[in-house]
Protein backbone atom coordinates (compact mmCIF):
# COMPACT_ATOMS: atom_id res chain seq x y z
CA UNK A 1 0.00 0.00 0.00
CA UNK A 2 1.19 3.60 -1.05
CA UNK A 3 1.99 6.36 1.63
CA UNK A 4 -1.16 8.42 0.12
CA UNK A 5 -3.60 4.86 0.38
CA UNK A 6 -2.31 4.66 3.59
CA UNK A 7 -2.96 8.20 4.83
CA UNK A 8 -6.32 7.48 3.38
CA UNK A 9 -6.97 4.11 5.22
CA UNK A 10 -5.89 5.79 8.25
CA UNK A 11 -8.67 8.53 7.53
CA UNK A 12 -11.06 6.32 6.72
CA UNK A 13 -10.41 4.52 10.29
CA UNK A 14 -10.44 7.84 11.66
CA UNK A 15 -13.37 8.98 10.52
CA UNK A 16 -15.69 5.65 10.45
CA UNK A 17 -15.80 3.42 13.72
CA UNK A 18 -17.15 -0.03 12.68
CA UNK A 19 -20.33 0.79 13.53
CA UNK A 20 -20.30 3.74 11.74
CA UNK A 21 -19.30 2.09 8.92
CA UNK A 22 -21.83 -0.65 9.30
CA UNK A 23 -24.79 2.28 9.25
CA UNK A 24 -23.11 4.00 5.99
CA UNK A 25 -23.18 0.98 4.18
CA UNK A 26 -27.07 -0.06 4.91
CA UNK A 27 -27.94 3.31 4.42
CA UNK A 28 -25.96 3.58 0.92
CA UNK A 29 -28.35 0.72 -0.39
CA UNK A 30 -30.95 2.41 1.28
CA UNK A 31 -30.31 5.55 -0.28
CA UNK A 32 -29.99 4.24 -3.54
CA UNK A 33 -33.35 1.92 -3.07
CA UNK A 34 -35.73 4.62 -1.97
CA UNK A 35 -33.82 8.00 -2.94
CA UNK A 36 -32.83 10.85 -0.26
CA UNK A 37 -37.09 11.78 0.72
CA UNK A 38 -37.57 8.22 0.75
CA UNK A 39 -35.27 6.97 3.70
CA UNK A 40 -36.42 7.51 7.26
CA UNK A 41 -34.40 6.96 10.13
CA UNK A 42 -36.44 4.13 11.59
CA UNK A 43 -36.21 2.43 8.72
CA UNK A 44 -32.44 2.79 8.65
CA UNK A 45 -32.31 1.84 12.57
CA UNK A 46 -34.57 -1.39 11.59
CA UNK A 47 -32.44 -2.68 9.07
CA UNK A 48 -28.70 -1.71 10.91
CA UNK A 49 -30.58 -3.56 14.42
CA UNK A 50 -29.83 -0.35 16.17
CA UNK A 51 -32.02 2.14 18.16
CA UNK A 52 -33.06 5.05 16.74
CA UNK A 53 -30.88 6.69 19.19
CA UNK A 54 -27.61 4.74 18.46
CA UNK A 55 -28.27 6.39 14.87
CA UNK A 56 -28.43 9.71 16.41
CA UNK A 57 -25.57 9.42 18.54
CA UNK A 58 -23.26 9.02 15.21
CA UNK A 59 -25.24 11.39 12.99
CA UNK A 60 -26.66 14.72 13.53
CA UNK A 61 -29.64 14.08 10.79
CA UNK A 62 -30.36 12.19 7.36
CA UNK A 63 -28.30 14.89 5.65
CA UNK A 64 -25.22 14.13 7.62
CA UNK A 65 -25.82 10.65 6.96
CA UNK A 66 -26.12 11.25 2.94
CA UNK A 67 -22.67 13.53 3.45
CA UNK A 68 -21.19 10.83 5.19
CA UNK A 69 -22.12 7.96 2.46
CA UNK A 70 -20.65 10.51 0.19
CA UNK A 71 -17.84 10.94 2.35
CA UNK A 72 -17.24 6.81 2.63
CA UNK A 73 -17.81 6.50 -1.13
CA UNK A 74 -15.18 9.61 -1.47
CA UNK A 75 -12.49 8.07 0.52
CA UNK A 76 -12.54 4.47 -0.93
CA UNK A 77 -12.36 5.44 -3.94
CA UNK A 78 -9.78 7.82 -3.85
CA UNK A 79 -7.73 4.88 -1.95
CA UNK A 80 -8.72 2.87 -4.55
CA UNK A 81 -6.87 5.03 -7.64
CA UNK A 82 -3.87 5.65 -5.89
CA UNK A 83 -3.23 2.07 -5.36
CA UNK A 84 -3.66 1.51 -8.93
CA UNK A 85 -1.91 4.53 -9.97
CA UNK A 86 1.44 3.04 -8.17
CA UNK A 87 0.87 -0.15 -10.23
CA UNK A 88 1.66 1.04 -13.15
CA UNK A 89 5.10 1.98 -14.59
CA UNK A 90 4.59 5.05 -17.36
CA UNK A 91 2.33 7.41 -17.22
CA UNK A 92 -0.17 5.51 -19.89
CA UNK A 93 0.20 2.43 -17.63
CA UNK A 94 -1.38 4.68 -14.02
CA UNK A 95 -3.93 5.79 -16.49
CA UNK A 96 -4.85 2.33 -17.58
CA UNK A 97 -4.71 1.03 -13.81
CA UNK A 98 -6.74 4.18 -12.29
CA UNK A 99 -9.23 4.18 -15.16
CA UNK A 100 -9.94 0.67 -14.74
CA UNK A 101 -10.37 1.13 -10.75
CA UNK A 102 -12.04 3.96 -10.98
CA UNK A 103 -14.89 2.38 -13.16
CA UNK A 104 -15.05 -0.58 -10.97
CA UNK A 105 -15.70 1.54 -8.41
CA UNK A 106 -18.57 3.38 -9.94
CA UNK A 107 -20.61 0.12 -10.75
CA UNK A 108 -19.77 -1.84 -7.81
CA UNK A 109 -20.97 1.44 -5.45
CA UNK A 110 -23.51 2.63 -7.94
CA UNK A 111 -21.44 5.83 -6.62
CA UNK A 112 -22.87 8.26 -10.04
CA UNK A 113 -26.64 7.82 -8.73
CA UNK A 114 -25.39 8.21 -5.28
CA UNK A 115 -23.86 11.91 -6.21
CA UNK A 116 -27.60 12.41 -8.86
CA UNK A 117 -29.60 12.46 -5.59
CA UNK A 118 -31.48 15.47 -4.61
CA UNK A 119 -33.54 16.66 -1.61
CA UNK A 120 -33.84 20.51 -1.29
CA UNK A 121 -31.78 23.88 -2.07
CA UNK A 122 -30.08 23.30 1.72
CA UNK A 123 -28.87 20.08 0.93
CA UNK A 124 -27.91 20.82 -2.62
CA UNK A 125 -25.44 23.38 -1.24
CA UNK A 126 -24.18 21.68 1.02
CA UNK A 127 -23.20 18.86 -2.06
CA UNK A 128 -21.87 21.66 -3.68
CA UNK A 129 -19.47 22.55 -0.97
CA UNK A 130 -18.48 19.08 -0.56
CA UNK A 131 -17.60 18.41 -4.00
CA UNK A 132 -15.79 21.23 -3.63
CA UNK A 133 -13.89 19.96 -0.49
CA UNK A 134 -13.47 16.98 -1.75
CA UNK A 135 -12.36 17.53 -5.27
CA UNK A 136 -8.47 16.83 -5.16
CA UNK A 137 -9.61 13.41 -4.29
CA UNK A 138 -10.75 12.68 -7.35
CA UNK A 139 -8.71 15.23 -9.51
CA UNK A 140 -5.31 14.97 -7.78
CA UNK A 141 -3.96 11.48 -8.75
CA UNK A 142 -5.02 11.97 -12.69
CA UNK A 143 -3.56 15.40 -12.22
CA UNK A 144 -0.49 14.18 -11.42
CA UNK A 145 -0.46 11.55 -14.03
CA UNK A 146 -1.16 14.09 -16.60
CA UNK A 147 1.50 16.27 -15.75
CA UNK A 148 3.82 13.18 -15.34
CA UNK A 149 3.25 12.46 -18.96
CA UNK A 150 3.57 16.40 -20.00
CA UNK A 151 7.03 16.63 -18.39
CA UNK A 152 8.10 13.43 -19.77
CA UNK A 153 7.20 14.31 -22.95
CA UNK A 154 4.47 11.57 -23.42
CA UNK A 155 1.54 14.26 -23.69
CA UNK A 156 1.31 17.65 -25.39
CA UNK A 157 1.45 20.40 -22.73
CA UNK A 158 -2.46 20.53 -21.82
CA UNK A 159 -3.95 21.51 -18.86
CA UNK A 160 -3.49 19.18 -16.31
CA UNK A 161 -7.03 19.77 -14.49
CA UNK A 162 -8.99 20.42 -17.04
CA UNK A 163 -7.55 17.01 -18.70
CA UNK A 164 -8.50 15.39 -15.38
CA UNK A 165 -12.19 16.81 -15.91
CA UNK A 166 -12.51 15.59 -19.32
CA UNK A 167 -11.39 11.75 -18.61
CA UNK A 168 -13.59 11.57 -15.40
CA UNK A 169 -16.51 13.23 -17.50
CA UNK A 170 -16.19 10.92 -20.38
CA UNK A 171 -15.97 8.04 -17.95
CA UNK A 172 -19.13 9.08 -15.51
CA UNK A 173 -21.28 9.46 -18.70
CA UNK A 174 -20.23 6.54 -20.46
CA UNK A 175 -20.51 4.27 -17.37
CA UNK A 176 -23.61 5.37 -16.72
CA UNK A 177 -24.92 4.07 -19.72
CA UNK A 178 -23.22 0.81 -19.02
CA UNK A 179 -25.16 0.95 -15.65
CA UNK A 180 -28.73 2.02 -16.72
CA UNK A 181 -28.77 -0.05 -19.81
CA UNK A 182 -27.97 -4.12 -19.87
CA UNK A 183 -27.51 -4.44 -23.67
CA UNK A 184 -24.68 -1.70 -23.30
CA UNK A 185 -21.10 -2.77 -23.67
CA UNK A 186 -18.63 -4.27 -21.10
CA UNK A 187 -17.66 -2.08 -18.48
CA UNK A 188 -14.23 -3.11 -19.18
CA UNK A 189 -14.51 -2.31 -23.19
CA UNK A 190 -16.26 0.83 -22.40
CA UNK A 191 -13.67 2.04 -19.99
CA UNK A 192 -10.53 1.27 -22.73
CA UNK A 193 -12.38 2.67 -25.60
CA UNK A 194 -13.20 6.06 -23.69
CA UNK A 195 -9.21 6.24 -22.37
CA UNK A 196 -8.35 5.84 -26.23
CA UNK A 197 -10.34 8.44 -27.29
CA UNK A 198 -8.69 10.14 -24.47
CA UNK A 199 -4.98 9.29 -25.32
CA UNK A 200 -5.73 10.19 -28.71
CA UNK A 201 -6.30 13.83 -27.75
CA UNK A 202 -3.30 14.26 -25.20
CA UNK A 203 -0.52 12.40 -27.12
CA UNK A 204 1.85 14.50 -27.81
CA UNK A 205 2.34 15.36 -31.95
CA UNK A 206 6.12 14.51 -31.45
CA UNK A 207 5.09 10.91 -31.32
CA UNK A 208 3.27 10.64 -34.10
Amino acid sequence: MSVAAGETQAAIEAEFSPQKQAIVDVARDLFLKYGYEGLSIRDLAEQCGLAKATIYHHFRDKQEIFLSVLAHGVLLMHQRIVEAAAEGHTPVGKLQAVVAAYTEMLVERRMFFIWSLRANAETEGQLRAFVQSHKDRFLGPLMQIVQEGIDAGVFRGVDAQTSALCLLGMLNATMTYRIMFDDAPDSADIAATALDLFLAGIYSKELE
